[in-house]
Order: C-alpha cells, then sequence, then structure tokens
C-alpha cells in the first residue's frame, strides 16, 4: 500500500511515500513510478543501523541486520522495520500493517508494564504514529528501570569551615593552610538524580512532550517518577554525552537505567522530526518489529508451558551445527534459535519470523533448512517457525503440519497476535492442557 497524501487537509506530497510492512509491492494501491524505483534501490542500499531505535529489551545478543526494502518476485517489500527515513529530500515511512495498538500491546506482554501513549485512532499523522511507537519503547524502557529505584548517584562535595563535615581532606587542607587559610577542607558524598541518566530521560520526556502535545501518554506510575527527576535535574538540564551516560556507576538495583538512558539519548540525537523537508542528507529512524514479535513469542511461549522456557539467542543457550572430531573443542557454525524448552534437554524449539506464510513465497528455503538443523542439532522432538497471523486463510504448509523428518516433527505456526490467544494456540501446540 502506497500513499502519496501527508496530511489531514490532503495535502500532495509527492516527496513523501507511505507503505507498510508485510506488504510487497505486488499488492500496493498504486505501483511506484520508475522514479520512485530508483529511489527504494537507493534506500535499499543504506546500511540500517545507524538508524534502528531499540531498546535492546534486556537482551545481550547482537542485532540482526537486515536491508530496509528487498526486491522478491512480487517486487519491493519492507523487512523488519518499520519507521521513518530521509533520503535525497524525500521520505519513506513504513507503517506497521498489523497497527500500532498491536506492537504496543507486544510491548507491554514483552515487560511486563502498561504502554499507554496516544493510539493510532486518534492521528491521520504517519510521523505521529512513529513517534507513538517510539515513546512507547522509551516509555517501557523507564518503567522497566524504575521498578526498584530512581537512578540515584554519589556525589563528592566539598566543604570549608572550622569543623570537619564528613571526612577531611588532608591534602586540600594542607593547600589552604599553604596560601595562608586557617579553615578545613573536608569532602562528603551526598545522593542524588542530578546525574547524567536522569537528565538523558528528563529531554527524552521533554522531546515527547512536545512531539504528543495533548496526549495522556505517561500515565500516573511514569508521572509520579518524572517529576522526581525533574526537580533533582532543574528546568535547564544539561545534554549529557553517550560517554557521561556509560560511565555513570550504577548499583545492581539501577543498572537498567543504562539502557533507558542510552534509548534517552539516541532518542535525542536521532530527532526523526527536526530535519528540513529540503534537507538532502539521510535521516531516519526505524524500530525492529522482528526482535519484537521474536520476544513476544518467547513469552508467550513461556505462559503457555510449565516447562522453563530460555531465549536461545543469548549466549547461554546456543548450539553448533559441526564439532571436530579431532579437536571436540573446535566447533562450526553457531546456531541460536529464538525459543527452547525443556530444562535437562530441549523438548521443542521455536523460531519466530516476521513475514508471512503461505501464498506464491510458501516457506523460504533458507527457513527451512534452518529450522532442520535447529532441530537436528538440539535434538528437539517438536520444532515450529512462528509467524504472524495476519490473512483469514490457512496455508497449506501449516494445514498439512507437522512434517515428519528423521530427527522429529516439524510445524509452520501462524500465531495469533493478541497475546491470550496466542498463549492458547501454543498450549494446543505443545499439548498442554
Amino acid at each position: 500500500m502506497t500513499e502519496r497524501k501527508g496530511t489531514a487537509e490532503g495535502t500532495e506530497h509527492p516527496d513523501r511515500m507511505v507503505i507498510k510492512d508485510l506488504t510487497s509491492e505486488a499488492y500496493w494501491d498504486s505501483p511506484p513510478t520508475s522514479e520512485e524505483q530508483s529511489w527504494l534501490a537507493s534506500i535499499a542500499e543504506l546500511s540500517p543501523e545507524r538508524y534502528v531505535l531499540s531498546a535492546q529489551l534486556d537482551v545481550d545478543h547482537e542485532p540482526t541486520i537486515e536491508p530496509i526494502l528487498t526486491r522478491d518476485i512480487d517486487g519491493w517489500r519492507a523487512n523488519r522495520y518499520i519507521g521513518e527515513i530521509r533520503h535525497q529530500g524525500r521520505t519513506l515511512v513504513i507503517k506497521p500493517r498489523l497497527g500500532i495498538e498491536t506492537i504496543m500491546s507486544w510491548i507491554s506482554t514483552i515487560l511486563n508494564v502498561q504502554v499507554l501513549p496516544l493510539t493510532a485512532a486518534n492521528t491521520t499523522d504517519s510521523t505521529s504514529a512513529v513517534t507513538q511507537l517510539m515513546a512507547a519503547l522509551w516509555r517501557a524502557s523507564v518503567l522497566t528501570a524504575a521498578q526498584h529505584a530512581l537512578p540515584r548517584t554519589g556525589q563528592k562535595v566539598s566543604s570549608y569551615g572550622s569543623a570537619v563535615n564528613g571526612r577531611l581532606d588532608v591534602g586540600a587542607t594542607a593547600r589552604r593552610r599553604a596560601a595562608g587559610h586557617r579553615d578545613l577542607v573536608s569532602t562528603r558524598v551526598v545522593r542524588t538524580y542530578d546525574n547524567a541518566p536522569g537528565r538523558a530521560v528528563v529531554l527524552a520526556d521533554r522531546y515527547f512532550d512536545q512531539h504528543l502535545a495533548g496526549a495522556r501518554w505517561r500515565g500516573p506510575r511514569l508521572e509520579e517518577h518524572l517529576s522526581t527527576l525533574r526537580i533533582a535535574t532543574g528546568s535547564r538540564p544539561a545534554k549529557p554525552s553517550l560517554h557521561e551516560i556509560q560511565r555513570t556507576r550504577y548499583s545492581p538495583i539501577t543498572v537498567k537505567w543504562r539502557r533507558a538512558a542510552e534509548l534517552s539519548w539516541r532518542i535525542l540525537n536521532k530527532d526523526p522530526l527536526g530535519v528540513a523537508a529540503q534537507d538532502e542528507s539521510t535521516h531516519g529512524v526505524l524500530i525492529d518489529v522482528a526482535e519484537l514479535w521474536e520476544l513476544f513469542v518467547l513469552h508467550c511461549a513461556d505462559l503457555a508451558t510449565g516447562q522453563p522456557v530460555r531465549h536461545g539467542t543469548t549466549t547461554q543457550a546456543s548450539g553448533y551445527l559441526a564439532r571436530s572430531v579431532v579437536d571436540p573443542q573446535r566447533t562450526m557454525g553457531k546456531l541460536y534459535p529464538d525459543v527452547l524448552v525443556g530444562k535437562e534437554s530441549t523438548i521443542a524449539l521455536l523460531d519466530a519470523k516476521y513475514k508471512r506464510l503461505g501464498g506464491r513465497r510458501g516457506v523460504d528455503r533458507e527457513d527451512l533448512y534452518q529450522l532442520h538443523a535447529y532441530a537436528s542439532t538440539f535434538k528437539a522432538p517438536l520444532s515450529a517457525l512462528a509467524y504472524p497471523d495476519i490473512t483469514d486463510d490457512v496455508s497449506e504448509e501449516e494445514k498439512n503440519s507437522p512434517w515428519q523428518t528423521s530427527t522429529g516433527q516439524l510445524s509452520f505456526l501462524t500465531l495469533p497476535t493478541e497475546k491470550d490467544h496466542c498463549v492458547a494456540k501454543l498450549k494446543s501446540w505443545f499439548g498442554v492442557g
């Protein structure tokens, strides 16, 4: 689907193209012109890494980087990202086919916090939709960090006088005495919220407040936390550098504030709304929806079974395609399935695919081989590729599942995008209850 009307007034914007992910060019409302085809090809050559905005979501692994756009038998299609890219004086907006509310519900499920920014139904502006998703990621990250404590850090404060206030600073006192002063220098550590992470979060909050004016997007819990930080940082907090945020000393209960502050810093420095339309340089912000789908499936699987569920994409739960007979320490082909079920041994595994299942494409050959490699390496009797359910039709691949192999059964599942229904279908596939 493409749009060339970008405002509520219906003003034409020939320099703006709006498409939806999971929808190939063959199904867009109007085919791209030859000029737009060339421009889309230049978008496909961009490296998305510098534009991807991710909260990391408490998962320590290298992000998967795929092209923003690829071309297949149905023409151009968006891959794993939604968002906005401004390139060569034109703008590409990729909106979620599943709707903003669905993506926000995934974030709520993943982090177990309620995300309640302004819904897409209240706006017709595509950029506002991108900002809402950014706000949802940011809000969830801050609420997760604030579950146990606010980002309080210690600052050393020096005082001068006839009495010691804290610890005597012998060196500084000696230097003062040598200069003719008679007072003592003492130091003490003051706990404060006026620090690099606190300032980054407060400034990001102001950014969203400007772009979501009038929206009740914070909620009472977030407003309570932010009011404390605002009082501490003052009316004009200085923008911290990324280095200041990273070198701040965090305790075990405040360490999640580092990620919230880093996300805030990236939002402030990637500002997709602050670039002039005539700017020929490339700017933008992208959100990795495939990562969100992967983690949504992981959490639904955890709710669907009483067995331990591991995130296979982490370094703690991985396997190898081959191991040397001569030297068993040497391995080849490290494998990271998304979801592993079982404690002593793997009884089931899932690999989430944020793409369509069925139609002319069917199951990608690479995905089929990948799933078989996972199943044989982890000796999983049940293995499946998990796709979002975005059509009313059941694909032939799912209709004929499971498929028997030499190591076990492979299935192709389209999972509901709503949590309770997704959990129910996974329970049925696991054979629980």
